[in-house]
């Protein structure tokens, strides 16, 4: 039952682990540039201008992103594009457009450039927060269900048959028990799901199913619930119908 939370996890831990990638890509490219020269820009007329080829220091800056943020293991299998669309999403379109067909690095360019990628080393840094409250919330609930599954196992010890009225009445109570601590896993996993919710909110499609796209399902934890739910109901119902029939 918990195996579907388990590679839940597995998957949790692999996105981890690429958003991690990335988030110390932005911090090794932000402090490259960081030291990079800048050119002062100038109000001269154009033939006056610095003699120096006009665009290296943006060469620069666009070899660093390629040898940094893009150059992480899952780059190519995840995104696929180009540095120019790349700069495009991270950037917005106007810094990047000035990245690919600028001239030079002013000092204010170079800061626009460190603040923008200081934003996405926290964007992945808020991300990375969002995806442990999902793994304690996933390891949790396996942890509550495994021990729910396990009274409800020990409560099936001896066969219907075999027990008092009072027997079964005390059973039917534990059943009720076990029960309500499954509806609290759901409510806590609901809970989070929503939390998740209001902490990506410009994240258009919801973090399960995002993260759980190619798992069986997309609620791991709630189809787990839902399962030993299941169980539990029909448990309920025999104890109630051998009730009905106890003298």
């Amino acid at each position: 039952m918990t195996d579907r939370i388990e590679a839940a996890r597995a998957a949790v831990a692999e996105e981890r682990s690429c958003v991690r990638a990335e988030h110390d890509a932005f911090e090794a490219f932000e402090r490259r540039v960081a030291d990079f020269s800048a050119v002062a820009a100038s109000t001269s007329p154009p033939l006056l201008t610095d003699p120096q080829p006009t665009g290296r220091s943006l060469e620069r800056v666009r070899s660093a992103y390629e040898e940094t943020v893009m150059s992480v293991p899952h780059y190519q299998a995840e995104y696929g594009d180009t540095v120019a669309e790349s700069l495009a999403v991270e950037f917005g379109e106007d810094l990047a457009a000035a990245l690919v067909g600028g001239t030079a690095l002013t000092p204010e360019f170079r800061e626009a450039v460190r603040a923008a990628a200081d934003a996405a080393r926290q964007e992945r840094e808020e991300f990375l927060g969002v995806l442990d409250r999902e793994d304690a919330s996933l390891a949790r609930a396996a942890t509550d269900l495994a021990e729910v599954r396990a009274d409800l196992d020990a409560l099936d010890d001896r066969p219907l048959s075999d027990r008092t009225f009072d027997d079964l009445r005390s059973l039917w109570e534990a059943v009720g028990d076990v029960e309500a601590r499954i509806e609290g896993v759901a409510m806590r996993r609901q809970e989070t799901i929503r939390g998740h919710r209001g902490d990506l909110p410009g994240v258009p499609t919801d973090l399960a199913e995002y993260l759980y796209a190619d798992l069986p399902v997309r609620y791991p934890v709630l189809s787990s619930v839902a399962d030993l739910g299941t169980a539990v109901d029909r448990a309920g119902r025999r104890i109630e119908r051998r009730l009905a029939s106890t003298p």
